[in-house]
């Protein structure tokens, strides 16, 4: 649809206006300045129904009966006006972009935030960006009031400097994919997908030899955008990040569908193109204790280090509790956080142990909840995202003052950022999370030793074909996988994972004054530990702008049309706590009884204990012995082949030498008058010797055989007393 005439009676307006306030210089139209603030500011006060009468709206004359209450209607663009463009720089001052909009059920908009938005983009940019939108007017005649309104789209310098530098003079193009209204503080965004191009120029803001206005608009529609159901859930792994022993990762994520046919034509999804504004909560308190919930209460929101009315103790800050995650408490692990800690002086006592004070005083609680009862009701209660939200808008009612997004009280939050978060997240980035648990084993809970574990390669943009690899939280699986089974044949579904965020969650004592001491001392003792200190980042107004599909390397920007919702986990029990239930008369009977059995079985077994024990602490002695003794014999063993291989060398030299000198010998003897050596050697024995032994005889009473016959006898027994 298309709204011409309004154009042409801004124009007119214009003029009158110009020779009003005596802003035409020169007889060309020229603007100053301060006439520019002073002509937007006149056409922003211009009833809406004044702009509306008279003008054509698609080619057809504007008239109220086209445009009836309807209790069931949505709202509509009917006109996006561009304002006095100029390609003179000198001209361009005035230049601005307006928005009319038919309101069927009459409803009453919110006007004084910065929730209601425009979705658009401008000349040849295929990324959508989301800009706020300033009431102007809305229509007053009787039986048509808040029918129609009008609302300028808010620029920024740097915004408005590069549509003028981007858009084209002769065809400025404008697509605009949908509006966001909010009600009630409820926004909600309707579709719009229309395209508009203008083309001419108002008068005095084109050339300065046109006689008249030249501006016109083409509008038209197209069907190349989405509109998504989003849904938001998170998830932590069971054990903490590392950090400390109350911190958690914790992943922010989105599920929604893509129809079957929009991915078949376009591909899938590539990129997200998203914004959401981050905001940290002040600490939240979540007891099981009764009365220490009744006692707080009253004091939420009042400082309670300067509160003295109606003290049951001169040090209490809040009736008769203090409440403290310090880890040197009777809290094993905790966050360094107390709230009515206010005591002056180092008097100051928390079971037993003196104090003097903690890093993080909460001197103002904002938050408080009830996990219900039961002695450790706190130890598994999660705060859920509904009730958390619930809290916000009631907390915001009770305290008021400044408001974050136009919305919650601005002391519900520790932090929120300067402005909101607007990324592009391509398929291929991936997430790792820390998942640090207890060992398992009896040794490694006695001494708590933690068995770090990681989750890597989470894809930023997941295709859900099955329940594996979701990486939700426990208590969004059942709403998931009704959604997964009620879309799945015709839509692929998509899990976009977008931030990781740490979550804090630390178990908390609750103290009570010590009975009898004077006021000036200031000592508590530890009643329970049936409550916990929570702090996490919720995303307020998470949107999607505009996703990106991609086919055979063909890459689609497709404009979304969505309502913005808040992200907000839930706020989960700590991972480390403790218990307080008392045991019963029967569980201690069983106790002593046992207790009486292990020192009986003690003295009994005692020797035999002492005994095993003993052996226990030998085996590692025996084993070093055994280990020691291997290595003499080895070294042993090794000396003795190093000296038998060198006896080898000697021998096979000595032999060489002595066969030289036998050689010799035998030469020798047989000069030898062999019947006169058997007279003289072997008489009587002449019969049983010949002269082969006689030669053997004199041989073997040569002293190099000798020697020969001597190293033989070390290398076979070792010593001249081992052998003979």
């Amino acid at each position: 649809m298309s709204l011409r005439n309004i154009t042409k009676q801004v124009v007119a307006f214009l003029l009158v206006l110009f020779v009003c306030i005596g802003v035409v210089m020169g007889g060309q139209g020229f603007l100053s300045a301060s006439a520019a603030s002073e002509i937007q500011t006149a056409f922003e006060e211009r009833n809406v129904m004044d702009d509306l009468t008279g003008g054509t709206v698609g080619g057809k004359k504007f008239s109220l009966a086209d445009y009836p209450h309807n209790s069931d209607g949505k709202p509509q663009i009917i006109s996006f006006t561009e304002f006095c463009y100029s390609y003179y720089a000198e001209k361009q001052g005035d230049y601005g972009l307006y928005v009319y909009v038919y309101n069927p059920q009459d409803v009453a908009f919110d006007t004084q935030t910065n929730r209601n938005r425009i979705q658009l983009t401008y000349g040849g940019k295929a990324s959508y960006a989301k800009y706020s939108l300033i009431f102007c007017n809305y229509s007053t005649q009787a039986g048509y009031e808040g029918r129609f309104f009008k609302f300028r789209v808010q620029l920024t310098d740097s915004q408005r400097s590069d549509i003028l530098q981007t858009i084209k003079p002769d065809a400025r193009v404008y697509k605009v994919s949908g509006i966001e209204l909010s009600y009630k503080g409820q926004v909600t965004d309707y579709p719009c997908a229309q395209s508009y191009t203008y083309t001419g120029f108002a008068e005095g803001y084109g050339s300065e030899l046109a006689a008249s206005d030249t501006l016109s608009c083409r509008v038209n529609g197209f069907e190349k955008y989405l509109t998504l159901d989003v849904h938001s859930t998170y998830y932590r792994p069971e054990g903490t990040n590392g950090k400390n022993d109350y911190t958690q990762d914790s992943l922010h994520s989105v599920y929604f569908a893509i129809p079957r046919s929009v991915v078949s034509e376009y591909g899938k999804m590539t990129a997200v193109h998203a914004t959401w504004l981050d905001a940290t909560l002040a600490p939240v308190l979540v007891t099981g204790n009764r009365e220490a919930y009744d006692d707080i209460l009253p004091y939420l929101g009042q400082n309670v280090g300067t509160h003295t009315e109606g003290l049951k103790h001169a040090y209490a800050g809040s009736a008769n509790y203090t409440v403290t995650s310090w880890a040197g408490s009777s809290a094993l692990y905790g966050w360094d956080c107390a709230y009515a800690f206010n005591l002056p002086s180092s008097w100051n006592k928390l079971g037993g142990t003196v104090v003097n004070k903690t890093a993080r005083e909460v001197s103002l609680l904002y938050w408080l909840a009830y996990a219900g009862d039961g002695t450790d009701s706190a130890d598994g209660y999660v705060l859920s995202s509904e009730e958390i939200e619930t809290k916000l808008k009631e907390y915001t009612q009770k305290y008021g003052g400044e408001l974050v997004n136009d919305r919650y009280s601005r002391v519900l939050f520790d932090g929120v950022a300067d402005s909101f978060t607007e990324v592009n997240i391509r398929a291929d980035e991936e997430y790792s999370l820390t998942n640090e648990v207890l060992g398992s084993s009896w040794w490694d809970k006695l001494w708590g030793i933690t068995c770090p574990s990681t989750f890597d390669g989470i894809k930023a943009i997941y295709e859900v074909t099955d329940a594996d690899g979701l990486f939700i939280a426990e208590r969004d699986y059942a709403e998931f996988k009704e959604f997964y089974d009620a879309n799945k044949a015709e839509n692929v579904i998509y899990l976009f994972r977008y931030q990781v965020t740490d979550f804090i969650s630390a178990e908390a004592t609750h103290f009570v004054p010590e009975s009898g001491l004077g006021e000036k001392i200031g000592a508590w003792n530890s009643e329970d530990t049936n409550a916990y200190f929570m702090q996490e980042t919720v995303n307020l107004d998470f949107d999607i702008i505009d996703v990106t599909c991609t086919k055979d390397n063909v890459e689609t920007v497709l404009p979304v049309v969505s309502s913005p919702i808040d992200n907000i986990p839930d706020g989960t029990p700590p991972v480390h706590t403790t218990s307080d239930k008392e045991l019963s008369w029967w569980q201690i009977l069983l106790a002593v009884l046992a207790l009486i059995l292990v020192v009986w079985l003690l003295f009994k077994f005692a020797p035999v204990l002492v005994f095993a024990v003993g052996k226990v602490i030998a085996l590692p002695f025996k084993a070093i012995g055994a280990a020691s003794k291997k290595v003499k014999e080895k070294r042993i063993k090794d000396q003795g082949e190093r000296a038998r291989k060198k006896m080898d060398r000697e021998f096979e030299k000595f032999h060489k030498e002595s066969a030289k000198k036998r050689a010799k010998a035998e030469r020798d003897s047989k000069k030898i008058d062999v019947e006169k050596l058997k007279q003289d050697i072997w008489s009587g024995k002449r019969d049983e010797l010949d002269m082969n032994d006689a030669e053997l005889y004199a041989l073997s009473h040569d002293e190099e055989w000798l020697k020969e016959q001597e190293i033989i006898g070390q290398i076979l027994y070792g010593s001249e007393d081992d052998w003979g």
